[in-house]
């Protein structure tokens, strides 16, 4: 019996939609938990601890060592993506990964500025500070949303997709690391850099797992002594100290499962309950409604007129991929909260009504994005026609 549970556990977390799933599956175990047993979620997830060397370098909870420690695995698993699409996938020719590129750029400005604006209009100062908040894409959404298309879009979109959602949570997880809100102690930073160095000239740390392990923890120390954020260090341990294409395949499978029915899930159990008594006021309202409409139309909007941009220079789309499924594919990209909650949790008290209006908002838009997306690539599908 447990021989077969395990069995189908392993089945289940190879399959595409085993990510989206599974952490779905977080937000509804948050959502109800937060609901029903509200202290009892903000003390074990929000309380503070009384750990003095864990308050030193800015672990003061289980969501802060969550969102801190385990995110940086789900990281590196992108860094490893990042690193194999551009030593031999998509990103290796430039008028190809421009457009994708360009469209994960656009789509994070128009959010970002469009969150700045509305928040002037709507007086509301956690949407202007918190500009970087509805900026990003999620990788592991987006892609489960679109399996449910099917066989029938070309392959290519989904390449395409890939390159820009990697390129939108690397770019988004980068601007989190450098927001302004951090206080950057240069000597640490002098330490990491002088280890992102040093592992490139160790020719071991390519072939064996544990030397890779303790420079991915190394890093994420010397990231944490130096005030930015850490999950980047599981982006730059996984570019920096080269691969081979095997391994380098068989560590990025790996490390995506981990994430997928592990990292993810705990991090949304983490990160989606909501205090819902202080989600009535006004201002709270505002920041829901606002966010709902900075995504969908931000996304949408952003990220095709970078590609506009981006084919008005030269560079190349596949001929297969038309405009009606980049308009469903952006509104695909308005899907996610793992980074924007890292950005809201970064900014505001994650057991006070801003977060928790932030995080409301974000759910609600996704899953408007992945109805209304997948209803568009359903319709415009060359295969429906």
């Amino acid at each position: 019996m447990a021989l077969n549970a395990r069995q189908s556990l392993r089945t289940f977390a190879v399959h595409e939609f085993a990510p989206a799933v599974s952490i779905w599956g977080g937000v509804v175990l948050a959502l109800v938990w937060s609901a029903l047993f509200s202290t009892n979620y903000q003390r074990i997830v929000n309380g503070a601890w009384k750990i003095d060397w864990a308050k030193t370098v800015g672990l003061n909870s289980s969501h802060q060592l969550i969102a801190s420690g385990l995110m940086t695995l789900f990281f590196f698993a992108i860094g490893l993506e990042l690193a194999r699409e551009i030593s031999s996938g998509f990103l290796t020719s430039r008028r190809q990964s421009l457009a994708p590129i360009m469209g994960a750029l656009g789509g994070m400005c128009v959010t970002a500025l469009l969150s700045v604006v509305v928040g002037n209009f709507s007086h509301s100062e956690a949407l202007r500070s918190g500009w970087g908040v509805p900026m990003a894409t999620d990788v592991a959404f987006t892609l489960g949303a679109l399996a449910l298309v099917g066989s029938r879009l070309p392959r290519s979109l989904r390449t395409f997709l890939l390159a820009l959602a990697v390129a939108d949570d690397v770019a988004s997880v980068t601007v989190l690391a450098f927001n302004g809100h951090l206080h950057i102690r240069p000597w640490w930073l002098l330490v990491t850099l002088l280890l992102i160095v040093g592992a490139r000239r160790i020719a071991r740390v390519r072939s064996r797992a544990s030397l890779r392990a303790l420079f991915l923890l190394l890093l994420w120390l010397s990231l944490l002594g130096s005030g930015i954020e850490p999950p980047l260090a599981g982006i730059l341990a996984a570019v920096t100290v080269p691969l081979d294409a095997e391994l380098g395949l068989a560590l990025e499978r790996q490390m995506s499962q981990w994430s997928a029915m592990f990292v993810l899930p705990l991090f949304a159990v983490a990160s989606c309950g909501v205090r819902w008594d202080l989600l009535r006021s006004r201002a709270s309202v505002t920041i829901i409604i606002a966010t709902i409409a900075i995504r969908l139309v931000g996304k949408t909007i952003g990220i095709m007129g970078g590609v506009a941009l981006a084919r008005a220079v030269g560079s190349r789309v596949h001929h297969e991929i038309t405009w009606p499924m980049l308009f469903g594919s952006s509104l695909l990209c308005a899907i996610g909260f793992t980074v924007p909650l890292l950005f809201a949790s970064a900014l505001f008290s994650t057991n006070g009504s801003i977060y928790g209006a932030f995080a409301a908002g974000l759910l609600a838009a996704s899953v408007l994005a992945a109805v209304g997306g997948v209803m568009i690539l359903r319709r415009v599908s060359p295969s429906l026609s």
